[in-house]
């Protein structure tokens, strides 16, 4: 069972990711309606956010950390297929009454907000800007899962991590990124964590990525983007 830990709910307006929120997008109007209805909590690392297969009857929006999204396949087994980060509704489908195409899990410590389905329908039966900005969010779903599949489909780990890199700095509109561990970058490309740290010591090396203190660093953009288009393969062996 997730160890959620439930903590007082911020007010939409003042939230730090609510240009990127589903709910932060809303009219005022619309944000005071559903604001007594979010509850707030905290999640752990190797807690299950959404699952696979089942009918949610919350949508929960991540606001700090990042999450794992998983997707089981013909063998039975579950596989990272992309990242989560702020911003991302998680159990959408829930409102239509449809299962989880994939499953949520926790990398990190994460906070989330929930809003019961229930009220989400209520609301959008009469006001429809709730539905488009939850169909909206959908799809920006589907085409952050698509970017990262295209990561996986470069050639060489080195290739591959340059191009995580850059995902990472998009969703976090920032230059500067936490890192996912070794481990958890190694499970997600299908590899070895010893590949993982000589494919960034290959990336700090050339200044594609400059590496500051813990896990953070600095994505230098255009000499990623030109190290992609020259189409290197330096796999670190």
């Amino acid at each position: 069972m997730p160890t959620k830990t439930a903590t007082p709910a911020s007010h939409c307006h003042s939230c730090a990711i609510r240009h990127a929120c589903v709910l932060g997008q809303l009219g005022e109007a619309e944000r005071a309606l559903i604001q007594p209805q979010i509850r707030q909590c905290i999640l752990h690392r190797g807690d299950v956010l959404v699952e696979e297969g089942k009918v949610t009857r919350v949508v929960r929006i991540l606001k700090l950390g990042m999450a794992f999204a998983y997707r089981r396949g013909l063998d039975g087994r579950s596989r990272p297929i992309g990242m989560l980060h702020r911003g991302n509704a998680l159990g959408i489908f829930g409102m239509f009454d449809n299962p989880n195409q994939a499953s949520g899990v926790a990398l990190t410590t994460v906070l989330v907000c929930e809003v019961p389905i229930d009220a989400l329908r209520e609301m959008s039966a009469s006001r429809t800007a709730l539905l488009v900005h939850l169909v909206r969010a959908l799809i920006g779903n589907f085409a952050a899962m698509a970017a990262w599949s295209e990561a996986m489909r470069l050639s060489g780990v080195t290739n591959q991590l340059a191009y995580v890199v850059l995902l990472l700095a998009d969703a976090s509109k920032s230059p500067v990124v936490e890192l996912p561990s070794h481990s958890d970058l190694a499970e997600m490309l299908g590899t070895r964590r010893e590949t993982i740290a000589r494919a960034l010591a290959t990336l700090d090396d050339e200044g594609s990525i400059r590496r500051l203190e813990r896990k953070r660093c600095e994505v230098h953009r255009g000499r990623l983007l030109a190290r992609l288009a020259q189409g290197r393969d330096d796999e670190p062996k």
